[in-house]
């Protein structure tokens, strides 16, 4: 699949469809779905697709990384959600758990797609994605656990780390 497939995919699952990402991002509906479908002298903009991203993860909708996913996936890379950037995680057991399960069913793509001595991309792929879920699960499982950590310490003794803030939501205003 290429990233304006993607792109197109993930607009129409959003609730309201194209239109309404269009209108919530300030574009005109027709131009829109041009950029989206490739149209000469069109182009969705790297920006635009990081708040399309965005949004379906506010809305949950399936598969909200799907843009993020095909851009890795086309130059041969991978992404691994960080724990808690849009997942909600159960306790450090049921998360261990999760891990259990994620590697086995990573083991269990790797030994089938090299059952025959041979490996597809498909195959490939599926252990990729199985490892993904694996590193996900495990992320959960340490964040967790360091959280407990630092839950634990007296509050004078807890590590305060400042983060810059940045609105990720905000879409650039044009100088007047």
């Amino acid at each position: 699949m290429n990233l304006r497939d993607s792109a197109r995919s993930l607009a129409r699952r959003m609730h309201g469809g194209i239109e309404a990402w269009a209108l919530r991002v300030g574009k005109n509906p027709a131009s829109a779905r041009h950029e989206l479908a490739g149209s000469s002298g069109y182009k969705l903009g790297l920006e635009d697709a990081e708040l399309m991203t965005q949004f379906a993860i506010e809305q949950n909708v399936s598969d909200p990384l799907q843009i993020l996913n095909t851009f890795a996936r086309n130059v041969g890379a991978m992404v691994v959600p960080l724990p808690g950037m849009y997942e909600t995680g159960g306790c450090t057991m049921q998360d261990l758990s999760s891990a259990a399960r994620e590697f086995a069913e990573f083991v269990a793509a790797a030994a089938s797609a090299t059952a025959d001595g041979k490996v597809s991309a498909n195959e490939l792929a599926q252990v990729d994605q199985e490892l993904a879920h694996l590193i996900g699960c495990a992320q959960r499982v340490r964040a967790t656990l360091a959280a407990m950590h630092e839950a634990g310490k007296p509050t004078s003794e807890r590590s305060v780390v400042e983060l810059p803030v940045r609105d990720t939501m905000a879409r650039p205003t044009a100088a007047a």
